[in-house]
């Protein structure tokens, strides 16, 4: 899938977790809890893509993204020789560990293991590279500032002037980052190439066996009917969930509508 629609639909899904699920055992979240776990959310949904060399994530942080991907390449491509079935095909460099629901937990379990002992520079580190991803991948939308400099605006925005600040989400960054590459390989599922979101459970004689909506609803990644409908319809939905859940979004924008309307 195209950057913005897995950064659209890890926004969206951050937005309605963060912002439904609290009300739903009678808590109110803060608008800073659920900016922050949307953010991540947002930017997680592209860091499985540090398996392929010319992605979002394996570029944004020139040498870290580097080594990043040079990291995850091999690893993905070992752990895919020491597992496979006897029908698994590839290398595993692509859409292989980083694209499995077990490479979503483990990544998860560690983010929040460390913002559980450090807390808050845990919490605005992982915020500020996800909120980078997440703007380079929306670059056909937000173009611009350089998205380090959005990232790093919006970063000190949510610690320090949002209500409740990123503190609220210290024990659930797991939980985004988790959620976040989810909701990639759920949307590479549904492109032609499938991913292998259930290894390494055997499935018809294969351990990375690509896990895909039924073929005449996949469609190509980065084609008309991702650009001009899909992309479009995330857009759209991400945006309505963040006037619906965040608290204050619909004042702030009655409020910039009557002073456009003032000064027309």
């Amino acid at each position: 899938m195209l950057g913005v629609s897995h950064a659209t639909s890890g926004a969206a899904l951050g937005l309605a977790v963060a912002g439904l699920a609290p009300q739903a055992v009678g808590t109110a979240p803060t608008a800073g809890t659920i900016l922050t776990f949307a953010g991540v959310t947002a930017g997680a949904a592209l860091l499985p893509d540090l398996d392929h060399p010319s992605s979002t994530a394996s570029r944004r942080f020139s040498w870290a993204s580097w080594l990043a991907a040079h990291a995850v390449r091999p690893l993905s491509a070992l752990v895919f020789r020491l597992t496979r079935g006897p029908r698994d095909t590839g290398r595993g460099t692509h859409r292989g560990l980083t694209h499995t629901l077990a490479g979503a937990l483990f990544l998860a379990a560690g983010v929040g293991l460390a913002s559980a002992r450090w807390g808050t520079p845990v919490t605005a580190g992982v915020l500020f590279v996800c909120l980078a991803l997440a703007i380079k991948g929306l670059d056909g939308l937000v173009p611009g500032p350089p998205s380090l400099v959005i990232a790093a605006g919006l970063t000190w925005l949510a610690e320090e002037q949002l209500p409740g600040g990123t503190a609220g989400t210290a024990g659930w960054l797991g939980l985004a980052i988790g959620l976040g590459m989810l909701v990639h390989s759920l949307g590479d599922a549904v492109t032609e190439s499938g991913a292998p979101l259930l290894w390494p459970l055997p499935i018809r004689g294969r351990h990375w066996y690509p896990i895909g909506s039924p073929r005449p609803l996949r469609f190509r990644a980065g084609g008309r009917v991702e650009a001009l409908l899909i992309a479009p319809l995330l857009t759209l939905g991400t945006l309505a969930l963040a006037v619906y859940v965040v608290p204050g979004a619909l004042d702030v924008l009655l409020d910039l509508r009557a002073r456009l309307v003032a000064g027309g």
